[in-house]
């Protein structure tokens, strides 16, 4: 982007801006409140006896002129007539946007870096599992096979066969091993017609070894 862009950017940013209608009628009834208040007392002074407080006493001058302002500032169409507000006392609103822009671009780097590092350390750790796993996947069918031909005459869901299986006596290594990787691994030895399923009345997939 060059420079004329930035500075297109930076002029549409300014020339939109607007005052919102409800601060409009707010500063309206105070300042025809304070006008009123202000014609009021010139009035009652310029026809009391005695004298009331000069007006200049109590700053109804500038009291007026305040309210005379305020109604101009925020009803004349200023972006109608080109004039751009870029700057309020001393600040500059092109500085307070590049600024920012600054800032969200450092964050947006800052959390790229995060994404990318977890990412790299999800990879690592599921390459580690898989490694874990297929170093493990023969002894788990070793074990899987024993546990299920020992109680043959029932069929068991993944998790029963590690909550339960694992407290039987000669199967306690189960526990050592993921749901998930006991659920692939029967799986993997019903795909080999090692295992057979059946659905539970709950909708469970359970296992158990054929039956001759």
């Amino acid at each position: 982007m060059d420079s004329t862009e930035h500075e297109d950017e930076l002029g549409a940013i300014s020339t939109q801006f607007q005052i919102p209608m409800w601060v409009k009628l707010l500063t309206s009834f105070i300042g025809l409140t304070l006008l009123g208040f202000c014609v009021g007392y010139i009035w009652f002074f310029l026809n009391s006896e005695p004298r009331l407080p000069s007006p200049k006493d109590l700053s109804i001058t500038s009291l007026f002129i305040f309210s005379i302002s305020s109604l101009i500032i925020v009803w004349v169409p200023w972006a109608n007539l080109g004039v751009k507000i870029t700057k309020i006392g001393g600040i500059e609103f092109k500085d307070i946007v590049e600024e920012q822009a600054s800032e969200h671009a450092e964050e947006i780097s800052d959390l790229i870096d995060r994404i990318e590092l977890l990412e790299s350390q999800i990879r690592q750790s599921d390459s580690l599992i898989s490694f874990v796993e297929q170093a493990d996947e023969p002894e788990l069918r070793k074990e899987l096979l024993r546990f299920l031909q020992a109680y043959s005459q029932w069929s068991f869901s993944p998790s029963r066969i590690k909550a339960w299986g694992s407290k039987q006596a000669g199967f306690t290594s189960l526990g050592k091993y993921e749901t998930s990787f006991i659920r692939l691994t029967l799986q993997k030895m019903v795909a080999e017609d090692i295992l057979v399923t059946r659905i539970s009345k709950k909708g469970n997939t359970l296992y158990r070894v054929p039956q001759a």
